[in-house]
């Protein structure tokens, strides 16, 4: 096995890649060494290359020139996500680690052959959801799936972003012309994904509503859901990115047992089968075996990473957890189309 720092190679130096930076520096050198980089414009690699401190021989046009790098370990690709299943099929012949942004694709077809890809890579293959990576969110999952509540009854869930025209990420060209499904409600559901189906269990069918409010977005930027989970349990979605200065995720699940409020990230409550708020330190002392090792978001993803190529250790979601968040997005839009219930698509 290798040891040392993973040496990775950035395929698209736009925006986030800076982000991705300051994680890797957070992380730890000994973690992680960014020795190569890849953008269609020379100018935007050369300028991102300078202010990480790539060698110019190592800045690449062409991102298969990049993959096929002796020198490179792993692969991050920051690319709008039309391009993943292309770069991760290269980086699985070329025998690389890699790591795609969210969603997984831009259609079911091409997050099918990712997963393929994935179960036949000797290498890592991970898809960067970076909410899978909330400890809080992770200790909720394991007391709720070990029984600490009962049987799921019912949830209610609301995710609210306020609406923000002056982000940077609205301007890029990929989300003002996005081929994935539902453009920048995808983009942005999947997180909330990442939160509820570890916790919830994956989605069986869904009927949905959707509205657009603002042209900053292109597509529709509210979604409203009523969900039937696989186990049987029914509950309520919203999801809006047009709230006036309001963020917050606000989730509240009903078991047989009790019940459980989850606010954000940060604060959960526990109620017993008597409806009395009780002490949570049983869910608290549950955070400790988050796969982000200690790390939130970014960070805690590429923590992840490192000990899932280094030490074998699971991931905070898998191919084929990532294909069902799409798959549940997929069957909202057919639901807000047909106005029908929608069965999620299964891989």
């Amino acid at each position: 096995m290798s040891t040392g720092p993973i040496k990775v190679g950035i395929i698209g130096t736009g925006i986030f890649a800076y982000r991705h930076h300051r994680a890797y520096k957070a992380v730890g050198d000994d973690k992680f060494e960014i020795v190569a980089c890849a953008n269609r414009s020379k100018e935007k690699a050369l300028a991102f290359a300078r202010e990480v401190g790539i060698p110019e021989n190592a800045v690449y046009t062409d991102p298969i020139d990049l993959i096929n790098d002796p020198n490179v370990e792993a692969i991050d690709v920051l690319l709008p996500v039309q391009f993943n299943k292309e770069i991760v099929e290269a980086a699985v012949a070329a025998n690389k680690h890699v790591m795609i942004e969210k969603p997984i694709a831009a259609s079911l077809k091409d997050a099918t052959d990712i997963v393929a890809a994935s179960k036949r890579s000797k290498t890592v293959v991970a898809v960067n959801e970076n909410w899978a990576y909330h400890p809080n969110v992770y200790a909720v999952a394991e007391f709720v799936r070990n029984g600490g509540i009962g049987e799921i009854i019912n949830f209610t869930y609301d995710s609210a972003r306020p609406y923000n025209p002056d982000l940077p990420y609205h301007a890029t060209k990929w989300r003002q012309n996005p081929e994935h499904p539902g453009g920048y409600l995808s983009d942005g559901c999947v997180h909330d994904m990442a939160h509820l189906v570890p916790i919830l269990g994956k989605f069986s069918s869904v009927a949905a509503f959707a509205t657009s409010t603002h042209s900053v977005h292109v597509c529709e930027d509210t979604l409203a859901t009523t969900i039937k989970l696989e186990s049987g349990a029914i509950g309520v979605a919203n999801f809006t990115f047009c709230s006036a200065g309001i963020k917050k995720m606000d989730l509240v699940i009903h078991g047989t047992k009790g019940s459980i409020h989850l606010i954000d990230e940060d604060k959960i409550e526990l109620f017993d089968k008597s409806g009395q708020l009780v002490d949570n330190s049983c869910i608290i002392s549950l955070k400790e075996k988050a796969p982000g090792n200690g790390l939130s978001d970014v960070e805690g993803e590429f923590s992840a990473f490192y000990h899932a190529v280094r030490h074998k250790k699971p991931l905070g979601v898998s191919t084929e957890e990532a294909y069902h968040h799409l798959a549940f997005i997929v069957a909202c839009l057919e639901s807000v189309r047909t106005e029908q219930t929608v069965k999620v698509d299964k891989i």
